[in-house]
């Protein structure tokens, strides 16, 4: 849809396209505040915001591979009309954090249900995984501190040796795939070599039914991580080491 498109007409497109769980995209004149763990005011100027079918929101500039302005699932969007604009309201439904956006014109307007059904594949090694959750030990949990990435044991190579936020000496155990009874049985190997007192995680995308059973009986606990967040860390270090190099370049 064109420019043309008023703003009465485009927050009753919007509210249908929302309670249809649709995916909407529009280039539009807005401005955006947003409140929560910090706060932030975007200027009025042209963008592109996307509203995914799981209520992700994000404002995209014309420039730059990431959003200005993001807010997470699941959200609660709410739609109104003020004098010259149309106003959406993003709260999330878990953390009291809000984006606020006055929309003050179109230059397009889409919204449909797409079909997606396609898997994703990371190709990233244990040792890929191992490397960056070094850099970012939170991946594992808030407060943990790594001490040694491949420590060597007699049974095998731990990936990771650490501490936790409550002082606990910490072993985990990463696989790149989903984790399956072999994987138990190692990360058990792992259990007998060190001692009942040392914390043990296993840590990967997805678990077998058996496996997080075998597990449960055995006292050792299971996280996932998320390869997308993976993906988007590395993506950010690349895109970070990439300035800092040109940088570099240019200063000397």
């Amino acid at each position: 849809m064109t420019s043309m498109l008023s703003l009465r007409d485009a927050a009753e497109l919007v509210r249908e396209a929302l309670g249809m769980r649709k995916f909407i995209a529009m280039i539009c004149m807005c401005e955006a505040q947003y409140m929560g763990r910090a706060r932030s005011f975007l200027n009025k100027g042209e963008r592109l915001i996307v509203i995914k079918e799981d209520t992700s929101f994000l404002i995209h500039r014309a420039t730059e591979l990431e959003p200005v302005n993001w807010q997470p699932p699941p959200n609660r969007i709410s739609v109104s009309l003020g004098e010259d604009y149309l106003a959406l309201t993003v709260k999330r439904i878990r953390k009291p954090e809000k984006i606020m956006v006055k929309v003050y014109g179109f230059k397009s307007f889409f919204s449909d249900k797409l079909s997606d059904n396609g898997s994703f594949h990371m190709y990233l090694s244990e040792k890929d995984i191992s490397e960056n959750i070094r850099k970012h030990p939170e991946l594992i949990e808030d407060g943990f501190r790594i001490i040694s990435t491949e420590y060597r044991e007699k049974v095998g190579i731990i990936d990771v040796l650490g501490i936790d936020a409550r002082g606990r000496r910490t072993i985990v155990e990463i696989k790149k795939d989903k984790a399956g009874k072999d994987a138990v049985r190692q990360v058990l190997r792992y259990v007998q070599e060190t001692g009942k007192g040392v914390r043990t995680i296993l840590l990967s995308p997805h678990i077998t039914p058996e496996a997080e059973k075998m597990l449960r009986k055995s006292g050792i606990e299971y996280k996932r991580i998320s390869m997308f967040e993976l993906s988007r860390i590395i993506t950010h270090w690349q895109r970070s080491e990439s300035s800092i190099t040109s940088f570099l370049k240019e200063e000397s």
